[in-house]
């Protein structure tokens, strides 16, 4: 699964990295948590005609996805994931899959081992000499019976692999840069087509540092919570085949 990552990167790194042509500023955020705001990167449908390539553009939506025929919220489940394996069978997540995929940048991400008894252990992950990356989205926005908007949007994940594997049994889909247009298309890639991506890295692109369990609290939000901690060794890779083919700022 994926319940907590960061995004530290410089609004300019990402406006570069994701090829936006401007991007508002936000401050690095070290312990983003479900129901909170996240940005997202959408394709458009028009091609710039200096390059030839399609428009993106960011914008902020709620972490947890609403389904467009939900008709009231109480009671309704938080989905801020959904999985690869049957995210295109799912009433919740189908048409956002055929119409709606968007890029989530992310510097990194939390999982948590549980070992028997013992209290479980954070880990840090980032990934391999890169400042940034994206994980797959979905994103739908959910018209109220008062006739407000929210723009939501849930992250896709797989079975682990690589040293992730031995931490947690799920990992978000990270979408490889040279597949962030396709991914993107909605309109030319189909969802069968699209899904092809989200198996093209595995657990292996990542590094695990075991950090203080201060990030449980979303109250904790400083760059502290990513001190690797005494005691527990970073995970070497796993034996297993590699690769596959002052809460934060509130909206909601």
């Amino acid at each position: 699964m994926c319940g907590r990552f960061t995004l530290t990167a410089a609004p300019e790194a990402i406006a570069a990295m994701f090829r936006l042509g401007s991007i508002d500023p936000f401050p690095p955020r070290y312990n983003i948590a479900p129901s909170q705001p996240i940005l997202i990167v959408i394709g458009g449908a028009d091609e710039r005609p200096d390059t030839g390539l399609r428009q993106r553009s960011a914008m902020l939506v709620r972490w947890g996805l609403i389904p467009g025929w939900v008709k009231d919220l109480k009671g309704f489940p938080l989905l801020f994931n959904a999985r690869s394996e049957t995210v295109a069978e799912k009433n919740a997540f189908r048409a956002a899959l055929r119409y709606r995929r968007c890029l989530v940048p992310a510097s990194g991400f939390y999982e948590w081992r549980r070992r028997g008894e013992a209290k479980p252990q954070p880990y840090f992950l980032t990934s391999r000499g890169e400042a940034a990356f994206a994980f797959a989205g979905i994103e739908e926005t959910w018209l109220s019976p008062d006739g407000s908007e929210i723009d939501t949007a849930a992250i896709l994940t797989k079975p682990a692999s690589g040293a992730l594997a031995s931490i947690h049994e799920r990992m978000p889909v990270v979408i490889h840069s040279d597949d962030h247009d396709a991914w993107l298309n909605c309109r030319e890639i189909d969802p069968a087509a699209a899904m092809t991506l989200a198996r093209r890295l595995g657990g292996d692109v990542f590094e695990a540092v075991p950090v203080s369990d201060r990030v449980n609290s979303v109250a904790n939000i400083g760059p502290d919570i990513q001190e690797a901690v005494a005691g527990e060794a970073p995970l070497a890779e796993s034996p297993q085949p590699q690769g596959e083919d002052g809460a934060q700022f509130r909206l909601f």
